[in-house]
């Protein structure tokens, strides 16, 4: 559970505990009040005709009767021996009953009835009140005590809260300290620790998220360190090869291994040869570099991606005649505009371009195919080459990664992979399909 919704827990049982609080005040002035000791019906008395009782004399007879509890019965006789008010049943309203009829009443039911009698002078007349209780064993109906339940509710809800409180503060206080743990293992370098082994055995809260965080932030830059040590073995492998070369041909120039004039002039003509290709290692090592400038995103701009992709497939049929390729183009497509570096996306398809003309044979087929699918746009570059092994696939796009197919050409095996980081920076998405000796076929996505 989040550290919100605990928190809106806990703010709603603290805010119950004073509306508990004024809902026992008010069943407590309800349960006390004077309006239920009120005999039933003695309301009544206020619809009388003012002919019997006068308004004064009503207000005041009711202030009289609402004394009494409700398991009294009563009877209000007045002076004319009309009976204007009654709750015992033998007794009708509105009747007259003469005195005697009245005493012979009562002793013939006074050995079930405890009765007293009670003269009132109102201002205009005189009445008799009559009550009476049952002399069994009375069942008086009593307000229940709501002290008790009121006290355990509120009382529950105080401890509620207190536990609640402090489980919030004590996954805050955990949660808090292994985040300190973790930073400190990050600060040190520390990269090979998980900081997450199980996310099962962490309560998910706002503050554990930033666990989560750290363990992606972990692993990226685990994977970066990986990607730095691999760029490193990899630029030092290359370079050796044209180094050591040019080394060895400069140590048997100064030793006079090679003295011949011509030998000199080859020897010169190699090296010359190994250090414009050490140039261009170094130029296309710097232009990788420079592809990883969060500033090229920021150079981005709505160009006609329509008219690049025809520009590109009418420059490759050419190329494509040039080297004896048989290549088929279908692209027609409507007139789109997305944000774009059109030098760098012109590199894209034309390394992807190149390595179809490289890896394919005289008469092989090389399609460049363009259509629109679900909101996006796609280009193909498919030919009927060597193909890619299956093994290969998932690292074509690594750093310097050569394939079997392409280990007796030349290069450093960054194309690729400056192929995806353009993408990549684009927002597009690039993939391939393949099989060996039967062709490839490079398909980049571009959302419209």
């Amino acid at each position: 559970m989040t550290i919100k919704k605990q928190t809106k827990i806990l703010t709603i049982l603290i805010s119950a505990i004073p509306l508990i609080c004024l809902l026992y005040i008010g069943l407590h002035q309800y349960f006390t009040s004077n309006s239920r000791y009120l005999i039933n019906g003695s309301k009544k008395i206020e619809h009388f005709d003012e002919e019997i009782l006068s308004h004064k004399d009503r207000n005041d007879l009711f202030n009289t009767l609402r004394l009494l509890p409700p398991s009294i019965q009563t009877c209000v006789v007045s002076s004319d021996n009309t009976i204007i008010f009654s709750t015992i049943e033998a007794l009708k309203t509105n009747t007259t009953i003469h005195q005697n009829e009245l005493w012979h009443f009562v002793m013939t039911t006074s050995d079930k009835y405890f009765y007293q009698f009670t003269s009132v002078n109102l201002s205009t007349t005189r009445v008799s009140i009559i009550t009476r209780i049952s002399r069994t064993k009375q069942d008086i109906t009593k307000p229940k005590s709501i002290i008790i339940p009121i006290f355990i509710v509120m009382t529950t809800l105080v401890i509620i809260c207190v536990i609640l409180t402090i489980l919030i503060f004590n996954n805050i206080f955990k949660s808090l300290v292994l985040i300190k743990n973790t930073t400190s293992q990050l600060a040190e370098g520390n990269l090979s620790t998980t900081i997450i082994t199980n996310e099962k055995n962490i309560k998910q809260n706002e503050i554990t998220s930033i666990l989560l965080s750290l363990e992606k932030m972990r692993i990226s830059l685990l994977e970066e360190q990986n990607r730095k040590n691999k760029f490193i073995m990899g630029i030092s492998h290359d370079l050796r090869t044209p180094v050591s070369v040019i080394k060895g041909y400069i140590e048997a120039i100064s030793d006079g291994v090679i003295s011949d004039k011509k030998e000199l002039s080859n020897a010169l003509e190699l090296i010359r040869c190994k250090t414009n290709q050490l140039d261009d290692m170094i130029d296309s090592l710097i232009n990788f570099m420079k592809l990883n400038k969060n500033d090229i995103r920021e150079s981005l701009y709505p160009s006609s991606i329509t008219k690049i992709i025809k520009n590109f497939a009418k420059n490759s049929e050419i190329s494509a005649t040039v080297f004896k390729r048989t290549i088929i183009t279908n692209v027609d497509i409507d007139e789109y505009e997305v944000p774009l570096n059109e030098q760098l996306i012109l590199r894209a398809f034309e390394n992807l371009f190149s390595n179809a003309l490289r890896y394919t044979k005289n008469g092989d087929k090389i399609e460049i195919n363009s259509y629109e699918k679900n909101k996006s746009l796609y280009l193909e570059i498919k030919d009927s080459g060597y193909g890619i092994a299956e093994k290969d696939l998932k690292y074509i796009f690594d750093m310097f990664y050569r394939g079997t197919n392409s280990r007796h050409e030349e290069g450093m095996g960054i194309g690729l992979a400056v192929v995806q980081n353009i993408i990549n920076i684009h927002g597009w998405k690039i993939s391939v399909d393949s099989k060996l000796n039967e062709g490839s076929c490079f398909r980049i996505e571009i959302p419209l």
